[in-house]
């Protein structure tokens, strides 16, 4: 593992580089093979698109080239998630090893999402009032939100991940270790599929979105919904109680050292 960072990062590159070093085995791969790696901080934007050559979108904070075995990390973002960030495209980086071919573009950053534990995509999603609402997305819709904006890009990650756990699901105490090895051997993700799981890409489809539908409907999104206005609601009953203990307070000092005299004699 090679890290290579300009002067003021040197220190987060060396602990970056040895959390890569000590990374636990990637789902239906293992551990890293034991071929070099090279990962790149870029401290700014403008350094981060040079080395990319401009070809990733404006809200992409990391890079995968297999062919190199190189990684390149924005790190202007908030530093706790960098960990995360280098295992996700880690994992495109192994899997494209292991696979030694392309593959559909949602199975590879559901993939990633998965390695890295990326499990706040799918709390994101139950509170998604487009699925909600039963708007089913097939697969090759998927990969075109994967490729589009900030908030449609965020929505096709949490569903690519939906999708990849259905397929870990499927494999049972094995997960995507049957899948994995069959994609690296059949000439298709089809053909991955009937291999393995005995089902076409267009019967995963139906099923993908079913399950979706059923973890992420009206009744997923009101469970959600529900448990947010419950937070909600109990952090407005104690700023009340605190209003309320506070001027009670207050009235207590105002009233401190007056005392109310007593009424006159009468005059005749």
């Amino acid at each position: 593992m090679t890290a290579v960072a300009w002067p003021p990062q040197e220190a987060l590159a060396v602990a970056l580089a040895q959390a890569a070093d000590r990374a636990p085995p990637f789902p239906g791969i293992g551990p890293l093979p034991d071929r070099p790696i090279r990962v790149i901080l870029a401290p700014t934007r403008a350094k981060y698109d040079s080395l990319t050559q401009g070809r990733l979108p404006s809200w992409s904070e990391g890079a995968a080239f297999p062919g190199t075995g190189a990684v390149v990390l924005l790190t202007s973002g908030p530093p706790d998630h960098l960990t995360a960030a280098l295992r996700h495209e880690l994992a495109h980086v192994v899997l494209r090893w292991r696979v030694r071919r392309p593959l559909p573009l949602w199975f590879e950053e559901g993939y990633a999402a998965v390695a890295a534990g990326e499990w706040d995509r799918l709390e994101a999603l139950k509170l998604n009032w487009r699925i909600a609402r039963g708007v089913r997305m097939d697969l090759d819709e998927l990969d075109g939100a994967l490729r589009g904006g900030p908030a449609e890009a965020a929505s096709g990650y949490a569903l690519a991940t939906t999708a990849v756990l259905l397929l870990d699901r499927w494999g049972g105490p094995r997960g995507l270790g049957p899948l994995i090895g069959r994609l690296a051997r059949e000439p298709t993700f089809d053909a991955a599929l009937r291999a393995t799981y005995h089902v076409t890409e267009g019967d995963f489809e139906t099923r993908w979105q079913r399950d979706v539908g059923e973890h992420y409907g009206w009744l997923g999104w009101a469970a959600a919904a529900g448990a947010f206005w419950a937070v909600l609601g109990l952090v407005l009953a104690w700023l009340v109680h605190l209003r309320r203990r506070r001027d009670q307070e207050r009235k207590a000092l105002l009233d401190e050292g007056w005392t109310i005299p007593a009424e006159d004699d009468p005059t005749a």
